[in-house]
């Protein structure tokens, strides 16, 4: 599963369900929980508190090889950008093991 999947599984849970409502159940703000909605990327904890309501693994969304993958601060980045930024890290992590295997390690 991938982070722009999240905003459509929380619109899916919240249902009719208000975002002051469904934010205090999960416990962030209703701000927070709206960007997340459209598509923005969740901090760390605000993803962990998500992915608890939504009972789902957090490593779904952030999961590539065993990194962890989070954008702070700057929750505004592009979905492309987030995108390129993972594939380049899968590439290397996949060279990086790639190394790994043909040194015998």
């Amino acid at each position: 599963m991938k982070i722009d999947e999240l905003a459509g599984l929380i619109l899916k849970k919240r249902g009719s369900m208000g975002v002051r409502a469904a934010a205090a159940e999960i416990g962030i703000s209703p701000t927070t929980l709206s960007r997340v909605e459209n598509g923005h990327i969740p901090d760390m904890q605000s993803l962990d508190k998500l992915c608890g309501w939504l009972e789902a693994d957090m490593e779904q969304f952030t999961g590539i090889g065993g990194l962890q993958i989070a954008f702070k601060k700057k929750q505004t980045v592009p979905a492309a950008t987030a995108r390129s930024l993972a594939s380049l890290i899968e590439l290397a992590s996949a060279k990086f093991a790639q190394t790994i295997d043909s040194e015998g390690h």
